[in-house]
């Protein structure tokens, strides 16, 4: 059977995958000589099969239905859809990293993923507080990583001292992407954690753009601690559409929705 040349295009991607887990669209594109586009189109293309491989953010990830058939394989880089959808936020806002950021990193179970996304060569400096989100820095071999000290608490693996002076006293970062546990109109922005709190608002406070990463279904719930209003952010990054009351809300806040 002849090979079409967007059969070709597909096959390539999948063997690029199958050895580093993701490949970046603009990647892609020089390694297969074809514009971003074509390989958008190809993604999208009505095939006799489902395609195992979606495009997330800036990344082509695999993407398997899950089988009772089929045994985990740690080691394999390949995504149920529920698992490739909790890749939908940090893939987005590693998209929005910069070369020569400075960047806070907040305390959140997605925010060592969004690490991780950022591609390697992008050099950049990341301040955090969370012992995780440390050693995650450390892993990428172009990122100065600061981390605030203080006294440490393993409930939440993060270090606080709120009394002293901090990295964040005599830093203006860039960028600083904010962790959530509710969004509310009336409420505002809220988190559990009180510990977290000082922190999270010096860093909204000290940051010129701050990035709200939050899941669709965190809006309308209401937490311990107010870190402020939505309008406060200028960009929100989430998993699926927002209702039309928080759509219209951002919109009138100039609060940019991404998702």
């Amino acid at each position: 059977m002849i090979e079409t040349k967007q059969k070709e295009r597909l096959r390539r991607l999948s063997e690029c995958i199958k050895r580093s887990g993701r490949i970046h669209l603009k990647e892609a594109a020089r390694i297969l000589e074809v514009s971003e586009m074509t390989i958008r189109r190809d993604l999208n293309a009505d095939t006799e099969g489902p395609i195992p491989m979606s495009l997330l953010g800036g990344y082509i990830v695999s993407v398997t239905q899950p089988s009772s058939h089929t045994t985990h394989d740690p080691q394999a880089d390949i995504f149920t859809l529920d698992q490739a959808e909790e890749l939908y936020i940090p893939n987005l806002a590693a998209s929005l990293v910069s070369e020569d950021d400075v960047i806070f990193f907040d305390n959140g179970i997605e925010i060592a993923t969004l690490i991780s996304l950022i591609p390697e060569e992008i050099s950049f400096t990341g301040i955090c507080y969370s012992h995780n989100v440390f050693l995650a820095l450390s892993q990428k071999k172009n990122a100065t990583a600061l981390l605030c000290g203080g006294e440490y608490r393993p409930k939440s693996d993060s270090f606080y001292n709120p009394t002293q002076q901090s990295i964040l006293d005599s830093i203006n970062p860039k960028k600083a992407f904010i962790s959530v546990a509710g969004i509310h109109r009336t409420y505002g922005v809220t988190c559990y954690n009180l510990d977290d709190l000082p922190i999270k608002k010096k860093a909204m406070d000290k940051s010129i753009r701050k990035i709200l990463l939050a899941k669709y279904n965190q809006f309308d719930e209401v937490a311990t601690a107010n870190m402020g209003e939505l309008s406060q952010f200028d960009v929100v990054i989430t998993n699926r559409p927002l209702s039309d009351e928080y759509e219209t809300y951002c919109r009138n806040g100039f609060v940019k929705v991404i998702y």
